[in-house]
Parts: structure tokens; sequence; C-alpha cells
């Protein structure tokens, strides 16, 4: 049975069948080459792009100048890539591809697609985005055993489908490009936020010698408090109960690990709205006061493979639900009252990580006991409404930058999903 020249999605106003072209009538295909690395006169000064995987990985898919650059005399007689040629990954890293628009030079991994006189018509912007089915295709069909390569025979027989209307094809690289143009824009908000993040963390607590930060929020001169660990803090105790004591579907009570403090969770934390781990109904373990958490309590995690250890989760919402803090972790609760997530962004802060810097000990695993942490020096404002600004603050900024990061996945989604229906699908060979 013939297979129907018709997307799945199509804009309103078209409804004809699509048609389609080998690769090896549309395009003449080029490979890609690095010149002699021990031949200074081909790279020094050079001038000329030299696209790796690294532009596309660095840059995206549109590429106008590359990392690295060679200089004529590293030309071979064939010439420069022209602009508007598709460069596709056939070798190691299968099926990433990028359009190419200044002339230009591309290393061994990638293959050539120039688009051949006659078909100049079939404009490289809707190639752009129809050039994603062929890479699927690559990734499918990868040659078995060795060097992990496509077979340019049969890449030459690919199917390249495209509307008759000019218009169509139009809008169809017009719709993408316009997602694309909102996922680079949400990516460059969330690095100016976390870049603002970054800068506030330095600036709105006082480094160490200081009696005041540098950045302060209009109505509050108070010099700060400084007090010792020991002083602002109880001790609670932890367990030590490693991951096969624990399970994600239900027990006696949530268990806070210290790898979870490390990579999942940021300043604060509501243990009971992500997902943590239960510990086993059939472990014997303790639910005295001195082992629960509550709200406003601190956890670090005392142990690392780098210089995060340290790195600590202020605990809130948990009510009086069962929630211990767990193994490889230091927790402990205010003396007294501090406003609700200032704790978790100041010893998060470089301001006061940094004192632990000298207190870690080991080689290829890091760690800090409690005795090292308790003499270290805890600095905040006197008014709990300077702490509550700082607090909301921040965690506004963060909200912002999750808000920012959904908003990136959901338009990456609905790219994916037009990418699968807005084209015929793929020959199968």
């Amino acid at each position: 049975m013939s297979k129907t020249l018709k997307p799945q999605i199509r804009f309103k106003g078209y409804d004809g069948e699509w048609q389609q072209a080998k690769v090896r009538e549309v395009f003449i295909l080029g490979n890609g080459y690095t010149p002699s690395k021990a031949v200074a006169a081909y790279w020094t000064n050079g001038t000329i792009p030299w696209f790796r995987m690294e532009d596309i990985r660095e840059n995206g898919r549109v590429l106008a100048d590359a990392i690295q650059h060679v200089t004529p005399s590293a030309v071979k007689s064939s010439g420069l890539f022209p602009a508007g040629s598709i460069i596709v990954s056939t070798t190691a890293t299968i099926g990433e591809h990028a359009l190419i628009i200044a002339d230009s030079l591309a290393n061994q991994r990638f293959t050539v697609f120039q688009t051949v006189n006659r078909w100049s018509w079939l404009k490289a912007n809707y190639l752009l985005y129809r050039f994603y089915g062929l890479g699927d295709w690559c990734r499918r069909n990868v040659n078995a055993g060795g060097l992990a390569a496509v077979n340019i025979s049969d890449l030459q027989k690919y199917d390249i489908d495209y509307p008759k209307e000019e218009t169509e094809r139009d809008s169809i690289a017009e719709y993408f490009s316009n997602l694309d143009t909102q996922i680079k824009e949400a990516e460059r908000e969330v690095d100016r936020l976390e870049k603002m993040k970054i800068a506030s963390l330095q600036k709105m607590f006082p480094r160490p010698g200081a009696t005041t930060p540098e950045i302060r929020f209009a109505g509050f001169s108070e010099p700060w408090k400084t007090m010792t660990f020991k002083d602002v803090y109880s001790s609670l105790k932890n367990n030590t109960l490693s991951r096969d004591c624990l399970n994600y579907n239900g027990g006696i009570a949530k268990n806070i690990h210290y790898g979870d403090v490390l990579t999942k969770f940021g300043a604060y934390v509501n243990p009971l709205s992500v997902d943590v781990p239960f510990v086993n109904f059939n472990v014997g373990i303790e639910l005295s006061s001195a082992y629960k958490l509550a709200d406003g309590d601190v956890i670090f995690a005392d142990t690392a493979e780098d210089e995060a250890v340290g790195k600590c989760t202020e605990i809130r919402g948990v009510n009086d639900s069962n929630v211990l803090s767990g193994l490889h972790t230091i927790a402990v609760r205010p003396n007294f009252k501090f406003a609700p997530f200032y704790l978790g962004y100041y010893h998060n802060s470089n301001a006061y990580h940094s004192q632990l810097l000298p207190l870690m000990q080991g080689v290829k695993v890091l760690s800090i006991n409690r005795t090292a942490i308790s003499e270290t020096m805890v600095a905040f404002p006197s008014s709990l409404d300077e702490q509550r600004a700082i607090g909301e603050y921040f965690r506004n900024l963060d909200e912002l930058i999750a808000a920012k990061r959904k908003s990136i996945v959901k338009l990456r989604n609905i790219k994916k999903a037009c990418l699968s229906k807005m084209f015929v699908n793929d020959t199968e060979l």
C-alpha cells in the first residue's frame, strides 16, 4: 500500500499531497575534514570558519561563525562549502545538524549537504527543520560494530518531503523559527536571572570581617549580628540509613538523604510536596523530638565529592509530619526565631560557605564534622523584617527561574511534537 504524502498537522488552507525527492537528487554530499594540526600555516590567524560538534552545542543550529578557524592554505582544491549548506554528523555523535550561513569548512564527523542548482528553490530555512527527521533516521540506521557511522549509500536514498506550495513551506519554517526564538529568549532570561542571583548572593550578605552587606533594602540600616554557629543552633540527631532501607512508595517517616540535599533541593524544601524517600516499614527507627524535623530546621550535607560539602536546605511545610534527617547530614534547629528562607539562602552563600573550605577533610571524598561547623560564624540582620525581605527576594527569584525553565520544557515539547506531525513520516529503507 502506498504511503500518503500528507502530514498529520497542517496550516489552514492547505490540503494537497506533498512531494518527495531522494537526497541524491536534491543535494551534492561533501565530506568534512581536519587540516593537519602539524602545519601551523593552516591554523595561525585563520579566518575561515571550521565547524565541529562543539559549535552546535555552544551556538545552536544556525551557525554564522565557528569557534576555530583555518587559513586559505588549509582548503582543498574542492573549495569551501557554500553558505546555505547543512552539516549532519554521520560518525561518532550521530544525527546532529546545523544550517551554515557562511562559506566554511567542517571536520570529518560531518557530511555536508549542498543543494544543487535546480533545487535551489527548496529553501534552507525549510530544510533546517526537515532535517530533524533526517537526523532521527540517521540515529536509527547506524552501522553495527566499530565506529558508529551512517552508510552514505543508504542516506542517498532517503526521501526529502516537501509541500508543493512555497507559502506552506515558508509558513512551516516561520512557525518553527518563532518557536526557536521563544526558546532562546527564555534561555537568555534564565541566564540573566541566574547571574542576578549569583551577584545578589555575593552582595546581600556581609563579606568576612564586614558588619553589613554591600547592598541592603531601603529602610534598614542597623549593623548585623554575628554569633557562633553553636550559639545560634541546637543539634538534632540524624540516622545513618542507606538507600536500601528507603523507598518511594510509603513508610513510617520521610527521610532526607545527603545526596538529595546536594543534588535535588535548593535553599529550602517542603519534604511533603517533593519526592523524598520513606523509611521502610520493617526498619526500626526512633521518632522522638530529637529526631523529627520541624519548620525552620536546617540540614547540611556533611559529605560530597567536591567543595559542595556544607550545602544545606531549610525545612518548610512539614507541620507535625514524620520527617527525619538521614545519612551524612547535620541537622540543626535555631535557638531563636528567624524569618522563613533567610537561613537557607545565607548558609548557601559564599559569605558563609567560604568559612567551610579550610575545615573540609579528605582526598577523593570531602567531609566536615559537627565540631568544626559549630565554630563557624553566622551573620544575620537583627530585624526579622530585613531577614524576611532577603528570604522573600531570593525565593521569588528562584520561583521566576523555575517558571522560566518550565516554560522552556513546554516549548521544547511543543516543538518535538510538531516536528513529528508537521512533516511526512520518514522512509524505511
